[in-house]
C-alpha cells in the first residue's frame, strides 16, 4: 500500500507501533481527546485507554500478532481503514484458552478526523470468523 498523504502515513505508523509492536502509547498522537471506538453490533464503546487495554490483551493472547493495513481511504473528514491480522493463539483471550492455532482475520474501521486526529471509529469484523479459526465454533456455509 502506498502512503500518498502524511495523514495516511501517520495512521499506518501509529497502527503498526500499537498493534504490531505493543507500543500503545503511539496512539496518543493519533487519537483526539474523548475518542470512542465502537464495534459494529456492540451497544458499548471503548475510550482510548480501554482500546489500549484491549490491544494489550490481544497481544498477550497473540504475541506474534501482525496487523497489516491493506488500504486507507481518505475522504474529507472520514477515513476507512481495511486490515488483515494474523497471529498464533498462545494465551487465554475472552475466556478461551490457548489453542496454539494460527489465525487470519479481516476487518475495517470507519473513522472521523478532526484537526488530524481520530475522534471516533466504528469497527466492522466478524468474530465468528476468529472463533471458527480457533476451532471454537463453526460457521455454516449455505
Amino acid at each position: 500500500m502506498t502512503m500518498d498523504s502524511p495523514q495516511k502515513a501517520a495512521i499506518a505508523q501509529a497502527w503498526a507501533r500499537a498493534w504490531d509492536d505493543g507500543d500503545v502509547d503511539a496512539l496518543d498522537d493519533l487519537l483526539a481527546p474523548g475518542f470512542t471506538r465502537r464495534t459494529q453490533g456492540s451497544k458499548t464503546s471503548l475510550s482510548a485507554d480501554e482500546l489500549k487495554k484491549e490491544i494489550r490483551a490481544t497481544r498477550e493472547a497473540f504475541p506474534d500478532l501482525v496487523t497489516t493495513i491493506d488500504e486507507i481511504v481518505l475522504d474529507g473528514d472520514r477515513v476507512a481503514i481495511f486490515w488483515t491480522s494474523t497471529g498464533t493463539h498462545q494465551a487465554e483471550l475472552l475466556g478461551i484458552p490457548a489453542t496454539r492455532r494460527k489465525v487470519v482475520t479481516y476487518g475495517s474501521n470507519l473513522c472521523t478526523l478532526s484537526d488530524g486526529k481520530l475522534t471516533d471509529e466504528r469497527v466492522t469484523w466478524d468474530p465468528r470468523h476468529l472463533l471458527t479459526a480457533l476451532g471454537i465454533s463453526t460457521v455454516r456455509h449455505d
